[in-house]
């Protein structure tokens, strides 16, 4: 039977060290994949998944379990990962994953195979477009299925200011794309 992140987690305190291996071979997949879509360096998000664990550690005996650990944990990577962007000014960009589960999803009955490419091509540029805050905002809440709540623990910001992020996110995205489309099909 898998023990839960909060026994795991009180063995830890008890001085049991190599209980937080649990803990990292739980959450270090996820953890990489939040880091690398911020700074979208596959050795430098190692580099910061590794240090997230490190404070995360260091830092497991001011978890007050008012948020569950994986939301705590992805705080700590979420923090971290834009601390870093801030320092070397990376921009934030990483939505191949959405173009993979979209074409999982595809039927039969769906529309032709150019017309997705072309849709996902151009909301890939509109995505590149944003803050690596915003974008991150959207990549917790569409490819993570997060919850208002969780993003707003995650980001440290409201609850009605993660809706309403969310709300004009989603309307400039349409609007980019909607003056991409209407650009390319001025050259036909």
């Amino acid at each position: 039977m898998k023990e839960t992140d909060e026994i795991v987690i009180g063995k830890v305190l008890e001085g049991d060290q190599h209980a937080f291996a649990v803990l990292v071979d739980r959450y270090k997949d996820r953890v990489y994949s939040l880091v690398l879509k911020v700074v979208r360096n596959k050795e430098l998000a190692e580099e910061l998944a590794q240090d997230v664990f490190v404070k995360a550690y260091t830092s497991l005996n001011k978890f007050r379990k008012e948020a569950t650990f994986s939301t705590w944990i992805y705080r700590i990577a979420y923090n971290t990962a834009i601390s870093e962007t801030r320092k070397k000014k990376i921009q934030s960009v990483a939505f191949d994953v959405v173009q993979e589960n979209r074409q999982q999803q595809k039927t039969e009955n769906e529309v032709p195979a150019e017309a997705i490419e072309e849709k996902f091509g151009l909301l890939k540029q509109a995505m590149n477009t944003l803050k690596p805050d915003d974008h991150m905002l959207v990549t917790l809440f569409y490819l993570d299925e997060k919850s208002v709540e969780e993003i707003s623990k995650i980001m440290g910001i409201s609850l009605s200011n993660v809706k309403v992020k969310l709300f004009r996110i989603r309307k400039k995205l349409q609007d980019i794309v909607s003056k991409s489309r209407q650009g390319a099909l001025a050259f036909y």
